[in-house]
């Protein structure tokens, strides 16, 4: 134990002395740009507000807040304001699960009930890696909803919430359960011999500098916590807030994007060793043969510009967030939104993330511009075709079309690579690829995450052409 305790003792010195680097602001032009596409961002959404936070090799890149935290009581959205993680309280759990191993204490192929022997037998022979890679069979939360209404105290009473049999045979399919997370919380304390909150907070919180990640209380929170909301239809309003204790360990923290990002120093700084590192990252296979595209919680993906992909986003009452983490760069993008929203997160993130990566600027394919087009869109009825105009002048454009859906009227910004724009939909940030050689012509894309190929190489949402 003695040696333990000076162990942390001395990662907490080394991890403080790295997270100590003052922020370094980007260029006042790429400040302007993400800030721009921000506020396009909000209005086209229509979502209250929104944090981000970008960190590279260990300092913060950028931290800002857009929009509101409280729109009854005009609080504005800044850093430091505490949103729901919703499901990226997994990779928060994940993130201790990696520590476990490095240290030894853990094997993720290990039956869990070496670690929880008061599990039900039927859940006994279930591992680690089943449970963080949603192959478990596990349901995805208990039966009812009496429970949502309980706080919760400690782990074990959790994990008797579940008495569903499971799904399947493990391995055999992939269904996804944020209850596993209870589970997975109550491995946390066999192997490390402590409470999950004291590992989180002794092992985790501190050494990484999470200072604004706590467990959600709603009978203790303030105007450091942001207000929920909920997005239907269009139309904004409060979120219902319940109790989230029942579910903790896979939904129930409060943090904040620069927190978040902070955590990302545990994947590049020893902190958990290289070789488990590759393994949380690495696809799970099922017995079939079938590539999850999930590892220990975490998500493979691909993003427009071919970079690989690290990511795991949440949507729950009163917010959309996601963590994206480029490890060939050592790059890590946090975005939260304080509203329950139908917001294509990841594919919203990937663009922020571009403008920041993307050191080399090159001119716009566009000039000064005013263009009749014709649109194409690809539904579940077949292809619909559509009159446009699209603008454009400096960095920003406009692509107006009588469609009567979300490709109405939306912005268009210049990402600052050859042919990149980033189009502005009520669902988020979508990437376009726009060339301006004989005649202006185009695609729109839109796509998910969990990932093996490069979304432009697929079926665009939609395509137009110049209109002759």
């Amino acid at each position: 134990m003695f040696y333990t305790i000076i162990a942390r003792f001395i990662l907490v010195f080394l991890l403080f002395t790295l997270n100590a680097y003052s922020q370094e602001p980007l260029s006042n032009a790429t400040q302007v740009e993400v800030a721009q596409l921000a506020e396009t961002f909000l209005q086209q959404t229509n979502t209250p507000g929104l944090s981000i936070a970008v960190r590279k090799d260990g300092k913060m890149l950028y931290a800002k807040g857009f929009g509101f935290a409280n729109l009854e009581e005009k609080i504005k959205m800044d850093p430091t304001i505490r949103l729901r993680t919703a499901s990226v309280a997994k990779v928060i759990t994940a993130t201790a699960l990696g520590r476990l191993v490095s240290e030894g204490k853990l094997d993720f192929d290990a039956p869990i009930t070496k670690y929880v022997p008061y599990i039900q037998k039927s859940y006994a022979q279930l591992t680690t890696r089943q449970l963080a890679g949603h192959t478990s069979g596990l349901a995805h939360k208990p039966k009812g909803t009496k429970y949502e209404k309980k706080q919760f105290d400690n782990i074990k009473e959790t994990v008797a919430l579940m008495q569903r049999p499971l799904l399947f045979e493990p391995d055999t399919d992939y269904k996804y359960s944020t209850y596993a997370f209870n589970l997975l919380a109550a491995v946390i304390e066999g192997a490390s011999g402590e409470k999950y909150m004291d590992y989180m907070n002794d092992a985790i919180f501190k050494p990484l500098g999470m200072e604004q990640t706590f467990p959600e209380n709603i009978q203790a929170l303030n105007q450091k916590d942001a207000q929920v909301y909920q997005l239907k239809k269009g139309q904004l309003s409060l979120d219902k807030i319940t109790n989230a204790s029942y579910k903790l360990p896979g939904a129930g923290f409060r943090s904040t994007p620069t927190d978040l990002v902070k955590m990302m120093d545990a994947y590049a700084t020893g902190f958990i060793s290289k070789d488990v590192i590759k393994d949380m990252f690495n696809s799970h296979q099922l017995k079939n043969g079938k590539k999850t595209n999930v590892g220990i919680v975490w998500r493979s993906s691909v993003d427009p510009f071919n970079n690989m992909v690290i990511e795991h986003a949440g949507n729950w009452r009163g917010a959309r967030t996601v963590v994206v983490h480029y490890p060939k760069d050592n790059l890590s993008i946090s975005l939260m939104i304080n509203a329950r929203c139908p917001v294509l997160i990841e594919e919203t993130a990937h663009l922020f993330a571009h403008i920041i990566r993307n050191n080399t600027k090159v001119k716009a394919t566009l000039e000064n511009t005013s263009t009749a087009l014709v649109l194409t869109q690809i539904t579940k009825k077949g292809k619909e075709t559509y009159e446009g105009l699209l603008s454009f002048r400096g960095t920003e454009g406009l692509l107006k079309t009588n469609s009567k859906g979300f490709l109405k009227s939306n912005p268009l910004m210049f990402l600052g690579s050859e042919n990149s724009y980033a189009l502005a939909t009520p669902y988020g940030l979508l990437y376009m690829d726009l060339k301006n050689t004989d005649s202006l012509e185009g695609a729109i894309f839109s796509y998910y995450t969990r990932r093996t190929n490069n979304p432009v190489d697929e079926l665009p949402l939609a395509t137009f052409k110049q209109l002759k």
